[in-house]
């Protein structure tokens, strides 16, 4: 007697059509009469139309196959033994059972066999499941690694069984990328693994590594040792975590690439040039600066170019596995290049005839050295330069984000594009849009920043694929918002036009969570209670449980709320706790000595329960000089009650100074103000606060026009003798980090006690 087989593998699937939907009841009705006939059967537990994406096709076959603990791993060529044993790993990692990888060509029952088979092309796989073994075969390793992959989602998370079955697939788009923002904020090796196991799982290609930027400089140059001395967090919307600023080591970096190569994901390092290259001028200026400009790299020096071509070089000699390199080119601020004696006589030479030409020409410098060592450039839109002397060269693949330039016109001219529109792939911070909204999308729609309307491109060969992008964002915050799109978008650029819908790979992730969730964390984190308009934004206090995946004997869990990594000030996790404000949370699972075992799992959660009001809140505001802004920055937003999201704000169109007004609507006895700016752990700024009881004769309250103390979300705050007053002047005088002045919230209220 065959063991049970439930219903959703009695019928051939090739895809989600309605066509189907009759034929699949009546198979389920009949899987179900014959389950109840055999119930002291034991029950397959595989999960076959759970693969995310979607396979081409899959045959369910007769009978089941059996894991058993002396059961083998077996790869029929050395260049799959790597595979053999991450594949070993994982298995026992869901399933608690060790399988032996070995190398060899002799295959015995109950074996899982990897083989790279002739016939297949490079990303094509077949799974082959029958009582007797598991065939994997593909056309490469990257496909062996795509098939096992999609066999780890098949795996049974308890009980040893797998239905038998037969998969053929192939990707519809080759470039399947995710990007992490490592110069912005600090992520741990572990976490970049961490990222690269859910890359691997939905079989998304590429892990694009923004590792340079104005704020950190992640690279380990030992050319220039001294670059990345100055880092610091960009820490605008979480508390930075504290950790050493240092570049990321040489001996970190090349691990994370063979790493990531075994599991068939290839990182794409990008070295942000010229532009966004504060930390890189501030730690060599002498090298790499411009006069008045400390964002972007000398271009015109010769030597300063030679020093980079050098740093290109160290970049591809450390991400060896990588076939691209990411040259940035974005954003690019040219001021103060056209004052030095380089550019001028490149002009007087006639090399150049105008600075962005010049820019132009560094472009096509960056790509040759890249070019030179066999690997294709990678830039974002802005250096898609497509006539003159300096035209970009066809072979460079243009990611398009925001549209400064048409993708079609660039396809059109035989240039190969990806889609990396901010809409619908970035997520910053909460600034994401939902898994079901992605589903709506096709890889040929374009969208732009605050836009719902696409530019819609023709598929064709020159479009390659696309990219989801994670900006600004800790390594707490990644794995909550990329683990439910990541799938979406992969299963977009796997299928193409035949991608299920929404509710289709909502029911199959439902099946492979547990799967997922035994490879990157150690701690699930549950939530309970009223959540808005995304799944970060509370409205009612959480209770918040954390749970080990696996048994956990002799470790026991440990969490912070406030980003920090492991340290003795984390807390033990004795049972769930109660939050009612804003935390980043991470959780782990230490020994008796104290020590980290494993990954870390995190969360983040935004509150959005209402503040209690002070006398300002919701109040009549007004502006000046400049005149106030109509969108999401308004000045209303300053009075809105919001404490602690700095995207709530009121921003200055004008720069400083400027002031802020509030009419608190009748005469109050005030004695303490206290203004929230916006903040980043480095910027402070400067203002005073006068108080009226008409809105025409103004006092000093408050006076910080001397101050230099960085804003934090706790914000400036001073206290006065009681006084009657209606109206409340802001006068902001100076930002230290550029011209315009913010206020996330103005807090006017009566405290109990007096600053004499």
């Amino acid at each position: 007697m065959h063991d049970c087989i439930p219903p959703y593998t009695m019928q051939k699937i090739e895809m989600e059509r309605p066509e189907v939907k009759l034929f699949s009841m009546a198979c389920c009705v009949l899987a179900m009469l014959h389950i109840m006939s055999c119930a002291a059967v034991p029950r397959v537990f595989a999960q076959p139309n759970a693969i995310v994406p979607s396979p081409r096709l899959l045959t369910p076959g007769v009978g089941s196959f059996h894991i058993k603990r002396n059961a083998r791993i077996l790869a029929t060529s050395q260049e799959l033994a790597p595979l053999a044993a991450i594949l070993s790993d994982e298995t026992t990692a869901i399933t608690s059972i060790r399988l032996k990888p070995i190398v060899s060509s002799n295959v015995v029952k109950g074996d899982i066999v990897l083989q790279i088979s002739g016939s297949l092309h490079s990303e094509q796989y077949e799974i082959n499941v029958t009582p007797n073994a598991i065939q994997v075969s593909g056309g490469s390793y990257l496909a062996v690694g795509s098939a096992t992959a999609a066999l780890l989602q098949m795996l049974p998370g308890s009980g040893t069984t797998i239905a038998a079955v037969h998969v053929e697939d192939e990707p519809q788009y080759s470039f399947r990328g995710a990007l992490l923002d490592l110069a912005r904020k600090y992520h741990t090796a572990a976490s970049i693994e961490q990222i690269v196991e859910l890359c691997r799982f939905y079989r998304i290609r590429y892990l694009h590594l923004h590792i340079t930027d104005d704020q950190l400089f992640m690279f380990p140059s030992s050319r220039h040792p001294e670059l990345g001395r100055s880092n610091r967090e960009f820490a605008r919307f979480e508390p930075g975590s504290n950790t050493p600023m240092q570049p990321y080591t040489s001996q970190e970096l090349r691990s994370l690439d063979r790493y990531s190569a075994e599991r068939g994901v290839y990182l794409v390092p990008e070295i942000d040039l010229p532009g966004h290259s504060g930390r890189l001028i501030a730690d060599a200026p002498s090298i790499f600066g411009v006069p008045g400009n400390d964002s972007t790299v000398n271009i015109a020096s010769e030597e300063t170019v030679s020093e980079l071509k050098a740093l290109l070089n160290e970049v591809m000699d450390t991400f060896a596995s990588s076939p691209f390199v990411h040259l940035g080119a974005d954003e690019v601020g040219l001021s103060g290049i056209d004052q030095t004696a380089q550019y001028q006589a490149l002009v007087k030479s006639g090399e150049v005839s105008s600075v962005h030409e010049l820019y132009e020409r560094f472009v096509v410098q960056m790509h040759d050295t890249i070019a030179a060592r066999g690997k294709r450039a990678i830039v974002w839109e802005e250096a898609a330069n497509t006539a003159g002397r300096y035209a970009l060269p066809k072979d460079t693949i243009v990611m398009e984000w925001n549209h400064s330039h048409d993708p079609a016109n660039l396809a059109a001219l035989g240039y190969d594009i990806v889609n990396a529109s901010w809409t619908p792939l970035y997520i910053v911070r909460n600034n994401k849009k939902t898994p079901e909204y992605i589903s709506r999308w096709s890889v040929n729609q374009f969208g732009q920043e605050g836009s719902t309307d696409y530019q819609t491109v023709k598929p064709g060969p020159h479009l390659l694929g696309a990219q989801l992008c994670s900006w600004e964002d800790s390594e707490c915050i990644e794995i909550p918002s990329l683990r439910s799109r990541l799938p979406v978008v992969a299963e977009k650029l796997w299928r193409g036009q035949h991608a299920s819908s929404f509710a289709v790979i909502t029911r199959r992730l439902a099946q492979t969570d547990h799967n997922l969730n035994a490879l990157i964390l150690p701690i699930t984190i549950t939530a309970e209670g009223s959540f808005k308009d995304d799944e970060n934004s509370f409205t009612t206090p959480l209770t918040i449980t954390l749970k080990p995946i696996h048994s956990a004997a002799g470790l026991h869990a440990r969490y912070t709320l406030d980003n920090s990594l492991p340290s003795a000030a984390w807390l033990d996790y004795k049972g769930p706790f109660r939050l009612e404000t804003t935390a980043h949370l991470r959780a782990g699972l230490f020994d008796s000595a104290g020590k980290q075992v494993g990954y870390l799992s995190g969360a983040w959660y935004l509150a959005r329960i209402p503040t209690k009001p002070n006398l300002a809140t919701g109040k009549p505001v007004t502006v000046g000089p400049g005149p106030d802004r109509t969108d999401s920055w308004a000045s209303k937003f300053a009075v809105d009650g919001i404490l602690d999201n700095p995207d709530s704000h009121w921003a200055s169109t004008d720069a400083a100074p400027q002031w802020l007004t509030v009419d608190l609507g009748r005469t109050e006895t005030i004695n303490h103000i206290r203004l929230i700016t916006y903040w980043d752990n480095s910027r402070y700024y400067q203002w005073n606060a006068e108080i009226s009881t008409d809105g025409k004769s103004w006092r000093k309250a408050l006076d910080f026009a001397a101050n230099t103390k960085p804003a934090t979300s706790i914000g400036y705050e001073g206290s006065f003798a009681e006084t009657r007053a209606r109206y409340v002047r802001i006068n902001m005088l100076k930002n230290s980090a550029n011209p315009y002045v913010h206020i996330v919230e103005l807090i006017v209220e009566r405290v109990r006690e007096t600053t004499k």
